[in-house]
């Protein structure tokens, strides 16, 4: 495998010092795999490795990160796969479920193809694609834990105008703080905030969950279905606070405030979970193990 080359193409804004393709690239590197980084700033100019540099580097392994459709890609994927049959194609599935109907031809044309919904890994298995449920994580470049001690938000958030966020304005006023970022600033804002607000629009596994939890937050979010699973990775008022709507959500946080250790204790729990299983490290981890099994088939 240390001989082996990967080609890593993913899409980055120029304008961010991180993304979390770039941290991913950058964690691959770490463990000791040689990466060529195909960055690209304009989805529509994802460029694929020739074959002369197929041979010339040892490329053995093409890892895609994208969310979305592209026309363009997925004609190219399927040209690639004719040409260099040989190179183990990956494709990360992006934002599903809610990008799933876009993604068949990046399934189905991937020697491995990576999800981050249990219910889209369940589907594309039944159509006897070789998916592989890779949940959300953390990057431990920018989410980690710096602040023990006290915080100055209550609850926070980076979700944007979605459900919930003008009721918990009205409620709690300047105690409730929801503010866009980027970068570092993601760094400073979580381990400044007591508890994390999370409303999952489409029933998924949000990101931020991981994220904000590997800051030391206790995370509020809404119950989802319970075949997302995301029940088996966190359990309510153990290590994470589930609502279910606007009553059950005022019930919790009347909990909270009756009982503040609880955010505490909740907040440690998780955070835990989440340094032991869900970061970049553990998926790069998770990622180079499957590679290396399909390779011994």
């Amino acid at each position: 495998m240390s001989k082996d080359t990967w080609c890593f193409v993913y899409h980055h804004n120029p304008e961010y010092e991180w993304s979390l393709p770039k941290g991913f690239a950058e964690e691959l590197e770490n463990q000791e795999i040689k990466v060529i980084r195909n960055e690209c700033s304009d989805p529509n100019f994802f460029r694929l490795p020739s074959a002369k540099e197929i041979e010339k580097q040892n490329i053995k392994v093409v890892l895609i990160f994208y969310a979305g459709y592209n026309n363009q890609l997925n004609n190219n994927l399927i040209n690639f796969k004719k040409e260099f049959p040989q190179v183990i194609l990956i494709n990360e599935l992006g934002d599903e479920p809610q990008t799933r109907k876009l993604n068949y031809i990046r399934a189905a044309v991937s020697d491995i193809s990576l999800t981050p919904d249990y219910e889209c890994y369940k589907y594309w298995k039944e159509k006897d694609f070789n998916c592989y449920w890779f949940t959300h994580w953390a990057d431990s470049k920018i989410f980690h834990l710096k602040n023990e001690g006290k915080r100055k938000i209550f609850i926070g958030t980076s979700m944007g105008n979605r459900s919930y966020s003008i009721i918990l304005k009205l409620l709690l006023g300047k105690f409730f703080v929801n503010k866009r970022l980027k970068d570092y600033e993601n760094t400073f804002f979580y381990n400044e905030t007591q508890i994390c607000f999370q409303y999952a629009r489409w029933s998924e596994i949000t990101r931020r969950i991981f994220e904000s939890g590997a800051c030391g937050c206790c995370i509020l979010t809404n119950k989802i279905p319970d075949e997302k699973m995301l029940g088996k990775i966190f359990h309510h008022n153990e290590s994470i606070i589930f609502y279910t709507n606007i009553f059950s959500l005022i019930k919790q946080l009347f909990l909270i405030l009756k009982d503040k250790k609880k955010i505490k204790r909740i907040s440690q729990h998780s955070y835990h979970i989440i340094k032991n299983n869900h970061t970049v490290e553990k998926r790069v981890e998770r990622l180079i193990g499957i590679v290396e099994e399909y390779q011994s088939r």
